[in-house]
């Protein structure tokens, strides 16, 4: 059986509090949870579910509002996430790695259209020094591992119930990121009981309030997904909350 664990929703950067104060938009804690995780599951597939550097500085949203990103630089956020992430997921040699672009990184995308000059220049595998072990699958497409189906999944709609609306619109069993939160729906057909599909929506590993909340109630909680494809493609997967900066894998305590 092949092993995989799947990251999403990390975004490494830095945002400013109401009192005009750094602070980071990822968890380190749970950002550790995951790499210990990684370095004793040791899986042969590792994918990074998109939104991983969170790209705020060069967002849409904070265009005409310097003082948002007053500081801080789309270089050094890159610098930091490969220093303190991305090597320590490279020295699993034995993985094939893949890069789902998410709706952050696609900013990359809407900056080169504001400065066409750029094109070749800003790109996730330059600012994150992405080498040839790693496959980038581009903002809106998908990965299949066997029979599971990973993508970041910015392009569905569903609200309370997105879940259900992934293995509805893929047909599919479908595993994501995007929304933070941690949702489950399964689908088995009648005409066939032998192809039940499952819906995942897959926690996050960054932050749970951050500014642009304004200090709302929402849904967010963290974790990853994990699991195990057999031969004939089938699956075996689980989603391992973190929560305060610990969890509890396959008997195995994990603290951040």
């Amino acid at each position: 059986m092949r092993k995989f664990v799947a990251f999403f929703d990390l975004h490494y950067g830095y945002e400013r509090d109401s009192s005009r104060h750094r602070r980071p938009l990822h968890d380190a804690k749970a950002m550790q949870v995951a790499l210990q995780f990684l370095a004793t599951f040791r899986p042969h597939d590792i994918i990074l579910g998109g939104d991983i550097l969170d790209c705020g500085v060069i967002s849409h949203h904070n265009q005409r509002r310097p003082g948002r990103t007053e500081g801080f630089r789309l270089l050094a956020d890159a610098k930091e996430l490969r220093a303190v992430f991305l090597n320590e997921i490279e020295k699993q040699k034995q993985a094939k790695k893949y890069y789902i672009i998410g709706n952050h990184e696609d900013w990359l995308g809407d900056l080169i259209d504001l400065e066409p000059g750029l094109e070749g220049i800003i790109t996730i595998q330059s600012l994150l020094s992405l080498g040839p072990d790693w496959q980038i699958i581009p903002q809106g497409k998908h990965l299949n591992l066997g029979k599971l189906t990973f993508l970041h999944g910015d392009q569905l709609r569903g609200g309370e119930h997105v879940a259900k609306a992934a293995v509805i619109a893929y047909e599919r069993s479908v595993r994501f990121g995007h929304f933070h939160t941690f949702q489950a729906y399964t689908k088995t057909s009648a005409l066939d009981i032998r192809q039940g599909r499952t819906g995942i929506v897959v926690p996050c590993l960054c932050t749970k309030g951050p500014k642009y909340g304004e200090g709302a109630p929402n849904r967010w909680v963290q974790g990853f997904n994990y699991g195990y494809i057999k031969p004939d493609g089938s699956y075996s997967d689980y989603v391992a909350l973190i929560v305060n900066g610990r969890s509890v894998v396959e008997g195995k305590e994990y603290q951040g």
